[in-house]
């Protein structure tokens, strides 16, 4: 799905990540320090959305998460609270599943968390690609969107691609 969501996203210089589960701590370490570098370097709040299965994993996961990379946070810059950095948590929803009326299924006796879990689950790759990009636009664009900084970082990035252009020898320019 990364190649999906990258596409969506590219259009608003949003960076995609994947964390591959619960353990991956370098993409929790990438994230932290994107979070880091959005606060300090650029002077913007930092929005996480999270996209993931309705199920007692990708709950958890979400959660696991957000609290890593707080901590990772409260260690590099104690002085700044968590409430500098918003995490949320935008698919696979409830409200997703009724109105898309996807296909459901019961928890994973396997997975531990489903002692916890009530109801069905139901997978992310169910939301239709098309339908995905637009919960993911429509996030973006109604709660995070300054369009005015979008259309600075968009002259930003072309100004920067003629001097790139500029600099290669030959025709390029």
């Amino acid at each position: 799905m990364m190649p999906q969501l990258n596409h969506v996203l590219e259009d608003y210089s949003i960076p995609v990540y994947s964390c591959s589960g619960f353990d991956s701590l370098s993409a929790k370490y990438d994230l932290k320090e994107w979070c880091h570098d959005t606060l300090y370097y650029r002077g913007r709040q930092p929005v996480v959305l999270h996209l993931g299965d309705f199920d007692p994993s990708g709950e958890s996961i979400f959660e696991v998460i957000r609290d890593d990379v707080r901590a990772f946070l409260e260690a590099d810059i104690p002085h700044v609270g968590p409430g500098e950095f918003v995490f949320r948590r935008i698919a696979l929803t409830p409200e997703l599943i009724e109105e898309y009326q996807l296909p459901m299924s019961p928890a994973k006796a396997s997975d531990a968390r489903s002692k916890r879990w009530v109801g069905e689950t139901c997978q992310l790759e169910a939301l239709p690609p098309d339908a995905l990009a637009s919960v993911l636009r429509a996030e973006i664009e109604e709660h995070w969107l300054d369009r005015d900084l979008l259309a600075a970082d968009r002259a930003e990035e072309e100004i920067t691609q003629r001097k790139i252009l500029r600099a290669l020898p030959g025709d390029a320019a």
